[in-house]
C-alpha cells in the first residue's frame, strides 16, 4: 500500500513540476537583445519537445530509470530558463544545460525503445564542442573549422529511420562516416561522403546509426548536417529526374521494377532498402553511361548515387 502511495505522490509532483515549468512558456516574453535571440529561440525549442513529449511517469511498465530521466530533462529546462541574460558566458551555460537535458531524452528514448544507449548519453551531456555552432533546430549542426567530430544523431522521428540532409562548401577535403556508438557497440561504418569542393546529398540513415564521424582538412569550410524525417523523401510515382550526389525517394506500392538511367564518367548505384525486411539490401550499380532496372519487392526507399558532374531518371513502368 505504501508503495502504491509513494508512486502516486511522485507522480502527482512530477506533474506539477512539468506544469510549472512548461507554463512558463505562456507567460509574458521578455524583450531580448538581438545576440540573445539565438539562446532564446534554443531554449523555447526545448520547451516545445518537452511539451509534445508522450510520457506518463505513472504509467505500467515505467521504471525509475526512466521517470529519472523525464525529470532530468525537465530540470534542465527549468536551469537554462533561469540563466540570467546578465550572466557571464551566459550562451555556454545555456548550451551545457540544454545539452543535459537532450542526453536525459536520448536515454529515455534509449530505454522505452529497449534500445542500448548512446555512450555521449551515458556521459550526461550533449552540449556542442566549441567548433560546432549551436542552433534553435535540434537537428541540425552545423561548423566552419577544420578538424573531425563526431556528432550525435538526434532523429526527428526516435528510434526510426532518418534522412540526413549533408551539405558543404569549401577547399578541404570533407568526410563523412557513420558510428554506431553504445554501451555494447562501437564499430564505424564506410564513409558515406567524400567531397573536395561544393557538396548536397541526402542520405538513409539506419536506426543503428548513432553518430557521424565529420572530418575536413584544408583552410576554409562550412558544412552542416540536418536530420529530417523519412517522410522528406521524394516521392516516385511515374518518372523522376535529378543530378549529382544522393538523394532518397520513397516507394509506396506493389512489387514493381524500377528502370534507372544514368549519364556520368564515375560508378553510380541504386538501392532499395524498407524497414525490418530480411535479407538485406538490394542494388545495382554501373560504371559511366548506362540503363538498368532493380526488382522492387513493394513499399520502400530507393537511394540514387551518381558523382558530381552526372544525371540520373528513375522511371516505373506505365
Amino acid at each position: 500500500m505504501w508503495a502504491v502511495v509513494v508512486s502516486f505522490l511522485a507522480g502527482v509532483a512530477l506533474t506539477v513540476l512539468v506544469m510549472r515549468l512548461l507554463s512558463r512558456r505562456s507567460g509574458t516574453s521578455r524583450v531580448t537583445a538581438p545576440g540573445d535571440a539565438g539562446i532564446e529561440e534554443s531554449i523555447t525549442a526545448f520547451g516545445e519537445q518537452l511539451e509534445n513529449l508522450v510520457f506518463d511517469p505513472g504509467a505500467p511498465g515505467h521504471t525509475e530509470a526512466m521517470v529519472a530521466d523525464y525529470r532530468a530533462a525537465l530540470e534542465a529546462y527549468d536551469k537554462a530558463k533561469a540563466i540570467p541574460e546578465d550572466r557571464p558566458n551566459r550562451e555556454a551555460r545555456v548550451a551545457a544545460a540544454l545539452g543535459k537535458g537532450r542526453a536525459a531524452l536520448v536515454r529515455l528514448d534509449a530505454r522505452l525503445g529497449h534500445r542500448p544507449i548512446p555512450l555521449d548519453a551515458i556521459e550526461d551531456d550533449l552540449a556542442p564542442a566549441p567548433e560546432v555552432r549551436a542552433s534553435e533546430d535540434r537537428h541540425l549542426t552545423a561548423g566552419r573549422k577544420p578538424g573531425e567530430y563526431e556528432i550525435l544523431l538526434d532523429r526527428p522521428e526516435p528510434g526510426g529511420y532518418a534522412i540526413a540532409d549533408v551539405t558543404y562548401r569549401g577547399d578541404a577535403n570533407f568526410f563523412v562516416n557513420p558510428v554506431t556508438r553504445t554501451d555494447g557497440t562501437f564499430e564505424t561504418g564506410q564513409t558515406i561522403v567524400n567531397a573536395q569542393r561544393t557538396y548536397h546529398g541526402r542520405h538513409l540513415v539506419d536506426p543503428s546509426i548513432t553518430h557521424f564521424k565529420v572530418k575536413l582538412t584544408g583552410e576554409s569550410c562550412d558544412w552542416s548536417v540536418r536530420l529530417l524525417p523519412v517522410s522528406a523523401a521524394l516521392p516516385l510515382s511515374g518518372e523522376r529526374h535529378g543530378r549529382d550526389f544522393e538523394e532518397v525517394l520513397s516507394y509506396d506500392g506493389s512489387r514493381t521494377r524500377v528502370t534507372v538511367q544514368v549519364r556520368t564518367t564515375g560508378t553510380w548505384r541504386l538501392s532499395f532498402e524498407r524497414p525490418g525486411r530480411r535479407g538485406g539490401t538490394d542494388w545495382i550499380h554501373g560504371l559511366g553511361d548506362g540503363m538498368k532496372e532493380l526488382n522492387v519487392p513493394g513499399s520502400g526507399w530507393l537511394v540514387v548515387q551518381v558523382p558530381d558532374g552526372g544525371s540520373w531518371s528513375l522511371q516505373l513502368p506505365s
